[in-house]
């Protein structure tokens, strides 16, 4: 989804996306989650502002794109890394069937409530989260599972699992305002990006990937030659991603 708001509109971004595309079977939190959201010590009102990446003076331009990698909200299955409940009830880790979306920029869950009301909570204290959407179940694990940097913050998508992942880093690019004043020239819309980055992980290092040929041995040097041997068999197509899931199935199978 790729939607123009003013940035004065900016300000109210997470009212502004609430706009009904959720079934009604996901707008139905137990009482008992909505408890924990409405009081759980690590969640909050969402109130992400978008607006400070805009600095250019001048006339107001536009926000093209969003933070989020979608803006949907979607039946989620989160697990923390601990407890979240209040202190004296039973300890809750994991929250299951709940409606959220994923802010990449701010490397925030947010949580629908209602039509009206989203929670967050800081990427930082959930280790992974499990999304149904468009039929398709998807996971995503934090960076540190990945043996990421400290530098690297986020989820990453994981295609493929296994002694070897196949993983994808989603993130948003920021192209600025190329607007001139004193020419007149240029634009003053700023553009939010959305990119999607290849990468491998063992859980304990995590690598930059190019699917193809060439990246692949790179990366299974322990089996080049069974691998060699599946490519020149298969001929598979390395830009299709079944096809890819295909090649770290069968080296994961070795």
């Amino acid at each position: 989804m790729n939607t123009t708001f003013s940035l004065k509109r900016a300000l109210l971004l997470p009212a502004f996306l609430l706009t009904g595309i959720f079934s009604n079977a996901l707008a139905q939190i137990p009482n008992v989650t909505r408890d924990l959201l409405n009081q759980g010590a690590y969640f909050r009102a969402s109130n992400y502002d978008i607006t400070p990446i805009y600095t250019m003076a001048g006339p107001e331009g536009k926000i093209l794109g969003y933070p989020y990698l979608d803006t949907t909200f979607a039946k989620t299955t989160v697990l923390f890394y601990q407890n979240i409940a209040k202190p004296g009830v039973q300890p809750i880790q994991e929250l299951v069937n709940v409606p959220v979306r994923y802010n990449i920029t701010a490397n925030d869950l947010e949580f629908l409530m209602d039509n009206r009301t989203v929670k967050a909570v800081s990427g930082e204290r959930v280790k992974q989260f499990i999304m149904e959407q468009k039929g398709l179940t998807t996971t995503f694990i934090n960076a540190t599972e990945a043996g990421a940097p400290a530098a690297i913050r986020g989820f990453f998508e994981q295609v493929s699992d296994g002694k070897l992942k196949l993983l994808i880093r989603h993130q948003i690019y920021v192209k600025k305002p190329t607007y001139n004043v004193a020419l007149s020239t240029g634009s003053k819309d700023t553009e939010l990006i959305k990119e999607a980055i290849w990468y491998t992980s063992d859980g304990k290092t995590l690598t930059k990937f190019s699917p193809g040929r060439k990246g692949l041995l790179s990366i299974m040097k322990d089996k080049e030659e069974p691998i060699n041997a599946y490519l020149k068999e298969k001929k598979p197509d390395l830009k299709n991603r079944t096809a890819l899931m295909d090649v770290f199935a069968y080296y994961n199978s070795l």
